[in-house]
């Protein structure tokens, strides 16, 4: 190997281990726990409240799910929108009237809740006209 081979050579292992470092400095990919989808319940989140996902459904006006159940206590509403037509998520009952940001293709819409007491509440699409085409369900928290 000739001189200006290795100087290339080792130029290009220099800049591997720097992209290595980078990369695994980044925290690349991996996923969080989170709550069900299809069963409403929770899981811990960063900031130990617990999570629930409440997705909207692949097209129409209505969510993945109808009901959903959390615990009292902290509680962070999540729901994913892969529509193109905007949506939200958005909860009301005992006192509680709280709203998401209207996202679409992808986009999760949150509500961080930090003390949701027992009882039922009902979850629904804030966007005007999508709760009355049947963009609702129940929330109940024990």
């Amino acid at each position: 190997m000739t001189y200006q081979n290795r100087i290339i050579k080792g130029r290009w292992i220099a800049g591997a281990a720097v992209m290595a470092v980078l990369a695994g400095a980044c925290g690349g990919g991996g996923s969080s726990g989170g709550g069900g989808s299809s069963g409403g319940g929770g899981g811990g989140s960063a900031s130990g409240g617990q999570t629930v996902e409440i997705d909207v459904a692949g097209s129409g006006f209505a969510f993945a799910q109808s009901t959903a159940t959390a615990t009292a206590g902290h509680v962070v509403i999540k729901s994913m929108n892969p529509q193109s037509t905007g949506h939200d998520i958005a909860i009301k009952g005992n006192g509680v009237d709280e709203k998401g940001d209207i996202v679409q293709d992808g986009g999760v819409s949150t509500i961080d809740i930090a003390d949701l007491k027992a009882g039922t509440y009902t979850f629904y699409c804030s966007v005007p006209g999508h709760e009355a085409a049947g963009m609702k369900g129940t929330l109940t928290v024990s």
